[in-house]
């Protein structure tokens, strides 16, 4: 009876001696059971680090998005408070640059897309006449443009079609175009084409006012001037004037500037365009009118309604047959003086 317990206890003895023996061996394989709880962050797509670091708030509108897909974008997810997507800014910079209104910076710009401009700087040019009349100033674009007709003769005989000095009397200034350009922007100047009214019909300078070289002196009064006594006229309120005609080889102008000067005009009021239309329409500068001077004129070069005395200062272009009445028309003109 006495010999079971002993049994008994050195069965027990012998188990715990088992479970000793087995005890490391356990203890080595015991850690790797929570494996697929460590394991599950990866199938989710976290990184290798992620699960110490708590993860950070969701946005109101995050947590009821679904999963992004790889490649799916025709239904992103739309978060009211975000920013507009940046794809839509060059969109946008470029509605800004073709709406906004141009500076004066770009006047170099809007210069240079024009094939001829007046200058570098300069496409056109806009002023207001004395009358009221608007008129806009720019060149012919049309490629290989050149002068015909009258305009391009060189040969007229001198005389009577001889140069023109410089400056036709002491006192007047001496313009180009741009000058005169400038003078008519500025206002407060009359341009004056000192031709007869068929060649000013036949096309003039836009914005000039046609007072034919015969009668500058008894249209003083247009400029500024009264009558005074001796055939002279007060002009001490005497407009600023351009007086023009043909070119350089026209005395019409010159004659006209002489006798304002003789009856009274203070010749510092006066500014002589030398150039004139030939100039003007070499250059292919905006003619009002329209027609070219051989429509204004008949053959022979001498407009309809030009009395005889004005044939020497026109040029002719007379046919064969009308070589020699030139000479007779000629030599009861006032030569103006060269």
């Amino acid at each position: 009876m006495t010999l079971q317990p002993i049994a008994s206890l050195g069965a027990a003895a012998a188990f715990a001696a088992t479970m000793l023996a087995a005890g490391p061996a356990l203890a080595q394989t015991a850690p790797a059971a929570p494996a697929p709880e460590t394991a599950a962050p990866a199938a989710t797509g976290a990184a290798a680090g992620d699960a110490a670091v708590p993860a950070a708030p969701a946005a109101a509108n995050d947590s009821q998005a679904p999963a992004a897909v790889p490649g799916d974008v025709a239904t992103p997810p739309v978060d009211p408070a975000a920013p507009a997507p940046a794809a839509s800014a060059p969109a946008a910079a470029d509605a800004a640059a073709t709406s906004a209104p141009a500076t004066a910076g770009d006047a170099a710009s809007a210069a240079a897309a024009v094939r001829v401009g007046i200058t570098a700087k300069m496409a056109e040019a806009t002023y207001t006449t004395p009358q009221g009349e608007e008129v806009t100033i720019s060149r012919d674009q049309t490629e290989g443009a050149k002068l015909e007709g009258d305009w391009a003769l060189t040969g007229h005989d001198c005389p009577p079609f001889c140069i023109q000095p410089i400056s036709p009397a002491p006192g007047v200034a001496t313009i180009g175009e741009l000058e005169l350009i400038e003078a008519m922007k500025a206002g407060e100047t009359t341009l004056v084409d000192g031709r007869t009214p068929d060649w000013y019909a036949g096309g003039t300078i836009p914005g000039a006012i046609n007072i034919p070289y015969t009668q500058a002196v008894e249209r003083l009064a247009e400029l500024g001037c009264e009558p005074d006594f001796d055939g002279k006229f007060d002009c001490s309120s005497a407009h600023n004037v351009i007086m023009f005609c043909n070119g350089a080889w026209c005395g019409q102008s010159p004659t006209a500037i002489r006798a304002m000067i003789g009856a009274g005009y203070p010749p510092e009021k006066i500014h002589y365009y030398r150039g004139g239309v030939l100039e003007w329409r070499l250059l292919g500068l905006t003619v009002a009118g329209g027609k070219s001077a051989d429509a204004a004129a008949p053959a022979g070069g001498v407009p309809a309604d030009a009395a005889a005395t004005d044939a020497a200062t026109f040029p002719a272009a007379a046919p064969a047959a009308d070589a020699a009445s030139a000479p007779a028309a000629a030599s009861t003109a006032p030569a103006p003086a060269n």
